[in-house]
């Protein structure tokens, strides 16, 4: 889950992360996206060329999108913003599930498993509107590496401005309310005890001799 700065933040809004570590988790994490970008651009540095040697941001080879997330025409900022933060929470609150000891008990060797299907499922969702940033990792350090390498400020100028901020802000908004959700709702619910657990409440572990008889 560490490789979005949306649920490392959101960890630490619900106190399962220390607060003095996040600065460094997310200077880590948009470094991996800039540097991810760079591999890129430079592992397919002649097919770039060859296919939109002015390096457009809009129309038909706009090969921009490879890296960074722009809306649709027909879409507004508002709506794009709505869907990351529907989208973030989702994720979060799937996120907090998975590794919650006391619902499912899933082994954490499975967490990558089933979180890397939840993100799948998330990006494939919610890509219509603006291609499902999701991840502000994944998209404001490429946006800043486009603009460096060649595409130059129309990357942030889309909409006169008014979108680039949509990759950042959605998906932590939406992280931090997804991990609340889940805190408030489910796991702030369960009994301290297992001794405390009636007929038909979910066991805090998967194996058989945990379940409630």
């Amino acid at each position: 889950g560490h490789i979005n700065p949306g649920v490392t933040v959101a960890f630490a809004a619900v106190g399962k992360f220390p607060w003095k570590k996040v600065p460094v988790y997310l200077l880590a994490q948009h470094l991996g996206g800039f540097f991810a970008s760079a591999v890129l651009f430079f592992t397919y540095y002649d097919a770039f060329n060859n296919f939109d040697p002015e390096r457009t941001v809009v129309g038909e080879t706009r090969s921009a999108w490879v890296f960074a997330t722009y809306p649709r025409d027909d879409i507004a900022i508002w709506n794009c913003f709505f869907g990351e933060i529907v989208a973030g929470g989702l994720l979060m609150f799937t996120v907090m599930a998975i590794v919650d000891s006391k619902n499912l008990n899933i082994p954490k060797y499975l967490w990558p498993v089933f979180i890397g299907f939840m993100i799948q499922v998330t990006a494939q969702v919610f890509c219509l509107n603006c291609m499902a940033p999701i991840n502000p990792a994944r998209d404001f350090p490429t946006r800043v590496f486009t603009a460096i390498a060649g595409w130059g400020s129309e990357t942030f100028g889309v909409r006169n401005y008014g979108y680039w901020w949509i990759g950042i802000v959605g998906p932590h908004v939406g992280c931090i309310i997804g991990a609340w959700f889940y805190y408030l709702s489910i796991e702030l619910h369960w009994p301290e005890k297992k001794d405390d657990l009636e007929d038909g409440d979910i066991p805090l572990s998967i194996e058989g001799k945990d379940r409630k008889k």
